[in-house]
């Protein structure tokens, strides 16, 4: 079951396997550059950076509350 669905259809199933604890801590450093913190977000949403950067400013801010929600209990069963 997708986590968030676009507009345009497309289903966003979150695959935290593929990111590593120290790229996942890195989203809240400040010093990280903006690129790297892009890559690390569209690898888990299974999009090249360039989908991900073209989101509408709502669809992203969807995609990455439900991306957050998702991190926040990476155990929970789906059902």
């Amino acid at each position: 079951m997708a986590d968030v669905t676009l507009s345009d259809g497309r289903e966003i199933t979150f695959d935290l396997t593929r990111i590593s604890l120290r790229e996942y801590r890195a989203i809240f450093d400040n010093a990280q550059p903006q690129t790297e913190e892009d890559a690390t977000l569209a690898k888990v949403c299974g999009m090249t950076v360039d989908e991900y950067l073209d989101l509408s400013y709502l669809e992203w801010r969807r995609l990455m509350t439900a991306f957050f929600e998702a991190a926040r209990k990476p155990l929970a069963s789906p059902n």
